[in-house]
């Protein structure tokens, strides 16, 4: 059985990866609002 990407696929999981590891080293846009919301509650 042979499994292929499409080169299409593999861009979109790589963006997808590079804005995961950007949002959980807390320098994302989630990020920043999560903690505006905390600080302002």
């Amino acid at each position: 059985m042979n499994f292929q990407i499409s080169d299409k696929w593999k861009k979109i999981l790589f963006i997808i990866a590079i804005v995961a590891v950007i949002e959980f080293s807390g320098f994302g846009i989630i990020a920043s609002l999560f903690r505006l919301l905390s600080s302002a509650s």
